[in-house]
């Protein structure tokens, strides 16, 4: 008789796909009205109701949708007056909102602040030499290229998981890695955003990564940390506020 293995048969077991939630849909296209001039800073947003009947969709999924903007400080919710526009997103962002994944990668920087706060103030206490060289030709890298007004993307990712990686524990890096596809994302709007605006801008941008990386260096964990928290609220601000 021929034996059978437990597994014979079985269809082979992969990771699920994530799924596009209707909420972060409703999302992008009132993050879309909002960088395209439609409404003014001050303005009332319909109803609930009014936009559940223009979306074809449940209250609840509008509900969620108007709390991701009010997460965001776009919009303020007023109880018994209803819904205003607190302040509106750059322009630039409205060749982006016909994806809802806008959505996600704007939470992914709630996890970001968990993760990468930390990795930063452990990188700081646990560098090793090894470490410091392969962080310092990251910041380099960095340096680089944001100075000559080139596509910063994989350089600005590779700097963060080389702090990920000086933390000497690789869940920080396998972490980033999951988170790649929506910190990635966000740093594609952001740089195409900072390109049309003042080399100042970029400067800023340059000087959050270089306070970050002397901090670690100089072995201060609670400043490194500090920094990394004030440079993705920085960089969070400035994909969401118009005036940043």
């Amino acid at each position: 008789m021929t034996s059978t293995s437990p597994h014979q048969g079985l269809a082979p077991t992969v990771a699920p796909l994530r799924k596009r939630r209707l909420s972060d849909e409703i999302y992008a296209q009132i993050l879309l009205q909002l960088s395209t001039g439609q409404h003014s800073v001050g303005d009332r947003l319909p109803t609930e109701k009014e936009l559940a009947a223009m979306y074809h969709v449940s209250r609840p999924v509008v509900r969620e949708a108007l709390q991701l903007l009010q997460n965001d400080g776009l919009i303020d919710a007023r109880r018994g007056s209803g819904t205003f526009v607190q302040r509106l997103p750059p322009h630039e962002m409205a060749h982006y909102t016909n994806d809802a994944r806008i959505a996600q990668y704007i939470r992914a920087y709630e996890v970001r602040q968990c993760l990468e706060t930390e990795a930063a103030r452990l990188a700081a206490i646990r560098l090793s030499q090894p470490r410091q060289r392969r962080l310092a030709i990251a910041m380099e890298k960095l340096e680089s290229v944001l100075i000559s007004g080139a596509d910063a993307l994989e350089a600005d990712f590779e700097f963060h998981l080389e702090i990920a990686r000086a933390t000497e524990n690789d869940l920080f890096e396998k972490q980033l890695m999951f988170l790649k596809p929506d910190m990635t994302g966000t740093m594609r709007i952001a740089s195409n955003i900072t390109v049309g605006r003042p080399v100042e801008r970029r400067n800023r941008v340059l000087q959050e990564h270089r306070d970050i990386y002397q901090a670690i260096c100089a072995g201060d964990g609670d400043l490194a940390k500090l920094y990394m928290h004030y440079h993705l609220a920085s960089v969070r601000s400035r994909l969401l506020d118009q005036g940043n």
